[in-house]
């Protein structure tokens, strides 16, 4: 009988709490620097996800080494671990937007409007993607975003660090009824 405290599904929600909180913490330390929207911050955002998912599939890896760990089953839990972070982190973001810096959005603007200019993009071409995206901007497709952004990026790094930590059954009658 498989142990509760190390299901699947209690392992991701437990490690997806840490690493949504992990998150928070990146996002809310540049946001008092100023730099809310750095490519620093995507760049640490990543090295949590990479490092988060890692541990988690380490502690089932090392839980369930008898049964062994399929493919499959480290690509799930990397990925609904991911699910649950982004949903921390996008709860998070759409308070912080909708009630606390309700000029967020706004900065995100000049930032993006700042970027396009900076790539090359004519003039006109930013100010008519900048009309369009401000029109469909608003805090909850931006937390929306989130979810599909961080749940997306788990899900390839758990395509690729599943590769690492399937493991075959140690006991070959496991699964034998």
């Amino acid at each position: 009988m498989e142990n509760q405290n190390y299901s699947v599904n209690h392992l991701a929600m437990s490690y997806g709490l840490y690493m949504g909180l992990a998150q928070i913490l990146n996002f809310v330390v540049f946001y008092v620097m100023g730099t809310p929207f750095s490519s620093a911050t995507g760049l640490i955002s990543y090295a949590i996800l990479i490092a988060g998912i890692t541990l988690s599939m380490r502690a089932y890896r090392d839980h369930h080494a008898e049964e062994g760990v399929t493919y499959g089953r480290a690509l799930g839990l990397g990925t609904l671990q991911s699910l649950f972070a982004s949903l921390i982190l996008a709860f998070f973001i759409f308070v912080l937007v909708k009630l606390i810096d309700k000029t967020l959005i706004e900065k995100l603007m000049t930032y993006l409007e700042e970027q396009y200019l900076r790539s090359g993009m004519a003039e006109t071409q930013v100010d008519a993607m900048m009309t369009i995206i401000k029109k469909m901007f608003t805090p909850l497709v931006y937390a929306i975003g989130q979810v599909f952004g961080v749940t997306f990026m788990g899900f390839i790094f758990s395509l690729i660090l599943s590769i690492f930590f399937q493991k075959k059954s140690t006991d070959p009658f496991h699964g034998v009824e």
